[in-house]
């Protein structure tokens, strides 16, 4: 295989855009930094000089995954809480349909466990603060039962977790039928019932 011309100081770059590109593509089972070194024309020792192994490349995907993440939350209007709620779920979903393999990478314990790479449990703290931030926004503006912030949060990223989960595994209809099964989740984490979720909470 030809070599391809690189400047030794975008290696690092050019190594973290070949193997996103192999992840979404294969998946992270494909990655090998000795293939991954054939490729972009450089040899092993000169990747390993950038990344110590093949979970630290990993971990630095799935690093980036969640800044990726985080700004597509934070880009998500927070001027009507009920309104975020559903934004960040239907935000949050898209990220998970248009990079499944990253996604699962990203939230594969198995594959980079917890507390092994704490630049990668920083940049997940940090998405799952949008998260936070949003449920705490809802609870000041009374859209959100009065209970313990950390258990609200935690239902609503367990539910939209699960959706994005089940959709990209193919186990619910296509991405058109989102908007509603957002709404229908956040109205049960809102005030329990589907059928109240158009209207506004009582004062």
């Amino acid at each position: 295989m030809a070599r391809t011309a690189y400047h030794h100081g975008d290696l690092y770059q050019q190594a973290h855009e070949q193997a996103l590109a192999i992840v979404r593509e294969q998946g992270d089972s494909a990655i090998s930094l000795r293939a991954l070194a054939r490729q972009i024309g450089v040899s092993t020792p000169a990747l390993y000089r950038h990344y110590a192994d093949r979970e630290s490349l990993l971990a630095e995907l799935a690093i980036s995954g969640f800044q990726t993440l985080r700004q597509h939350l934070l880009a998500v209007d927070q001027q009507d809480s009920r309104s975020a709620l559903i934004g960040i779920g239907l935000a949050y979903v898209a990220f998970a349909r248009e990079e499944p393999n990253l996604y699962r990478l990203m939230f594969g314990g198995r594959v980079l466990p917890r507390g092994a790479h704490p630049r990668l449990d920083q940049a997940g703290l940090a998405a799952f603060q949008v998260l936070e931030d949003t449920v705490a926004n809802g609870q000041q503006r009374g859209y959100l039962k009065a209970a313990p912030l950390a258990l609200l949060t935690a239902a609503a990223w367990s539910l939209v977790h699960g959706l994005s989960q089940l959709t990209i595994d193919g186990h619910l209809p296509g991405h058109d039928n989102e908007p509603q099964l957002a709404a229908g989740i956040t109205a049960l984490l809102l005030d329990g019932s589907i059928e109240r979720s158009n209207k506004e909470p009582t004062p």
